[in-house]
């Protein structure tokens, strides 16, 4: 019974410790990313999902277009997403800055807000999604995202969204971005 405890004590030690890197221990790093400077106008983008097993199950391209109001504290990014399937979406989010290096976003399939802190060259998104599945018994699952980003060069990000469900890992997006200089 002890043994049965401390190992079920140890499992979730590590599944809900998982996760817990600060964007603190960025704050020296450049180039400084700033959200409304790099997404204020067009940017495009390459990227792949993969499963658990980390497989690539999809590759896309998306080009983005945002807009930010005159004091930066409002944005609109309008995502296309391209996919290898021939598939075509978009997603609209809506941003509010709510402190210094600190946003609120929406958009459809967010449930509720989406909260971002940035720190040195990163950016962490974490929201809940209902990811629409295809040829499911289910029409949707709700999945907590630990969405990463970070600026490498200052027209160029890399972003790495791991997706989970009770703390365990369904899969991962990749993408690159590279900001227009016109």
């Amino acid at each position: 019974m002890f043994r049965s405890l401390f190992v079920l004590g140890l499992l979730s030690a590590f599944i809900f410790g998982c996760g817990t890197r600060s964007i603190a221990i960025y704050k020296g790093e450049t180039p400084s990313f700033n959200l409304e400077s790099f997404f204020n106008g067009k940017v495009e983008g390459w990227g792949i999902v993969l499963n658990r097993n980390n497989d690539v199950v999809k590759r896309f391209k998306v080009n983005v277009e945002g807009y930010f109001s005159a004091d930066k504290s409002n944005g609109k990014l309008v995502e296309k997403f391209f996919w290898s399937d021939g598939k075509r979406e978009e997603r609209v989010w809506n941003l509010k800055k709510t402190a210094d290096n600190e946003w609120g976003g929406t958009s459809d399939g967010v449930i509720g807000t989406a909260r971002g802190v940035a720190s040195g060259n990163a950016l962490k998104w974490s929201y809940r999604y209902n990811l629409i599945l295809k040829d499911s018994f289910l029409n949707k699952l709700s999945v907590d995202f630990d969405d990463w980003m970070f600026l490498v060069e200052d027209n160029v990000l890399m972003n790495r969204a791991v997706f989970s469900k009770f703390g365990l890992k369904l899969g991962t997006v990749i993408i690159t971005f590279k900001k227009s200089n016109g």
